[in-house]
Order: C-alpha cells, then structure tokens, then sequence
C-alpha cells in the first residue's frame, strides 16, 4: 500500500521542482494526515490551532496538529503536531525546527495534549518523527531521517506512527 497517485505525484514534483515557500507542502500533507487519521476514526486535521512565536526562529514554518475527538463530553485532545518548513532550509534549518516542536509541544500540554504528543518535522521532502513527552526534555527521535516522502519506506513508517498515535492512552 502506498499514497494516492495525487499525492505521490505532487511531493515528486515539490521534491524535483523545490517551490518558494513552504505553504505548497501544506496540501500534500494534509492529504497524508487523512490518509492516516481520518475523521471517521475520530480525528481531526487542524492547521495552525497555535502558534508559538520564537524569538530565535527567522525561518518560517507551517503548522498542522492532528486532535483526538472524543464524547461526552465533546473534547479536542492534540496528539501529533506537524511543523514544515520549506526545501531552503534542510541544511540551516535542523535545530531550528527541532526547537520549535518543543515550544509547540509544550504550547499544547498547556491546552489539549496530555502526557506525550508525537511530531513530525518536515523540511522539503525531508521529514522524520519523534514524541515529546511533558517532561520538560527536548523531543525525542523516533527514526532516523527520511529524504523523500513518497516511497514505500517513507508509507511504513508513517503507517507505525499511526499506530503509535492510535496507542496513546
């Protein structure tokens, strides 16, 4: 099993044809966040439900939180959080990125994440996951980085975090 032809298709050229801002990456990852936490299994896609200002970050990023739903009654709990950042910025941009998943995370154990919240991090079409628990520690890796985001490899392993996220208790 693999991604839509669609989706394939787009992240093959935003990975070919590098676009100019980040914001481009935001539709093929949406379609990959319902591919993996539809709706009917209780989830919802929530692009950019906070935002946490860095004074350290000069390289912008997209926001999208995955959230639990649950009844009665009705309550939102935040379980993946997704920052991309566009293809300039893999060399410059790690640690940046890897920092503003900790605020973001530590944002959402302040709202609606409880315990851990897992992540994904994306620059171009690298991306890799982790989970951040709230512990005060930095995230944590989960697997090592992928450098494309449409192959079987890259399915797997999004397939795993889905069970992950499926698993928190």
């Amino acid at each position: 099993m693999s991604f839509d032809i669609t989706t394939r298709t787009l992240l093959q050229y935003y990975t070919d044809h590098p676009p100019r801002t980040e914001d481009v990456w935001y539709g093929p990852w949406n379609a990959i966040l319902t591919t993996l936490f539809p709706s009917i299994q209780g989830y919802v896609i929530t692009p950019q439900r906070r935002i946490v200002e860095d004074s350290q970050a000069r390289i912008p990023d997209f926001i999208i939180e995955v959230a639990r739903i649950s009844t009665p009654p009705l309550t939102l709990r935040t379980v993946l959080i997704v920052e991309i950042k566009n293809s300039q910025h893999w060399e410059s941009g790690r640690d940046t990125l890897m920092r503003q998943i900790g605020l973001q995370a530590d944002m959402t154990f302040a709202g609606t994440a409880v315990g851990k919240v897992y992540w994904i991090g994306t620059i171009g079409p690298h991306w890799i996951y982790g989970e951040k628990k709230d512990d005060g520690q930095d995230p944590e890796p989960l697997i090592a980085w992928h450098h494309i985001t449409h192959d079987e490899a890259s399915y797997r392993d999004l397939s795993e975090l889905r069970h992950l996220v499926a698993n928190l208790s």
